[in-house]
């Protein structure tokens, strides 16, 4: 067998970050080291191959053609060697994508745009793994989760999804005959629908529209998922705090209507999820790539 003299590791690793973010520094973020470490690092690979990978000038650093060819090299064999690693140990397989997701959002977001992406990759086998909570450490058998927050997840790169507005919603039926809009104090003895997992609700609503929330909300339900909140609101069942990327296709139908001006932008956005520096198998990137063009539309 022919022995391969292949450089450190630990040089391979952080030229291959360096090189995929054209910076020393965010490759020290994401693999934990200073970005003078980094920089020693692709120095010393330099010197063990004889030739630069990199052009460093004062307006930034670019890849030499030799650079830029040596990347695609490690990024296939890193790639293989996570995809491998995960088949054998973590029983993850390459050909299967796998997202855990919260099931409002599959159901309300994710399940209508499907079939566009099984039409684009039928070859792809998905997984979707629902749940109410998120753990704050990414699930071990899923590529992705799709979660709520702020976008500031430790050890996760984060991909937003949605740019949410929350206002109330209601079937049509509950203002038959009303002027719209309706002034926020038509709530004070309306039933209102809460959905638990977010961190705003009516709330913030009502300060941001100038009004006065319920004392005591008597009549109001709470869920601690979307879907079901939903389903009531569009059987007439109350007045629900509607979250734009679920409800905006339901008011362009016209099963729900918004009879409230006030819109108010909320803090938290649904974000896809990966685990930071991941080299992940092609048929995941596709799904990456696939998602957020998605929502980008």
């Amino acid at each position: 067998m022919t022995f391969r003299k292949l450089p450190p590791l630990a040089m391979l690793r952080s030229y291959e970050a360096a090189a995929r973010h054209i910076s020393f520094a965010r490759a020290g973020e994401e693999l934990g080291v200073t970005a003078a470490a980094i920089s020693q690092q692709v120095r010393a690979l330099e010197e063990h191959l004889g030739q630069s990978l990199f052009l460093r000038r004062a307006q930034g650093l670019s890849l030499t053609e030799a650079g830029l060819s040596y990347l695609t090299v490690l990024r296939d064999a890193f790639d293989r060697m996570g995809a491998g690693t995960d088949e054998l140990f973590h029983g993850r397989s390459p050909d299967v994508v796998s997202v855990r997701v919260t099931a409002g959002f599959a159901h309300l977001w994710l399940a209508p745009r499907l079939a566009r992406f099984l039409a684009q990759a039928p070859q792809v086998r998905l997984r979707l793994l629902t749940a109410l909570w998120t753990p704050l450490e990414l699930d071990r058998d899923a590529d992705f989760e799709i979660r709520c927050g702020i976008g500031a997840w430790p050890d996760l790169a984060a991909y937003p999804l949605t740019r949410d507005r929350l206002f109330p919603v209601c079937a049509p039926s509950l203002i038959d005959g009303l002027d719209r809009p309706l002034a926020p104090d038509y709530l004070q003895h309306q039933r209102l629908i809460h959905i638990q997992t977010f961190a705003e609700g009516w709330p913030e609503w009502f300060r941001g529209a100038g009004g006065v929330a319920p004392a005591a909300d008597r009549a109001a339900i709470m869920f601690d998922t979307a879907t079901l909140a939903v389903d009531l609101t569009l059987s007439g069942g109350g007045f629900m705090l509607g979250r734009s990327c679920f409800v905006d296709p339901l008011l362009a139908s016209g099963d729900l209507v918004a009879p409230f001006a006030a819109k108010i932008k909320s803090t938290e956005a649904f974000y896809l999820v990966e685990r930071a520096g991941e080299r992940l198998p092609r048929p995941a990137q596709f799904f990456r790539d696939w998602i957020l063009a998605e929502a980008a539309g």
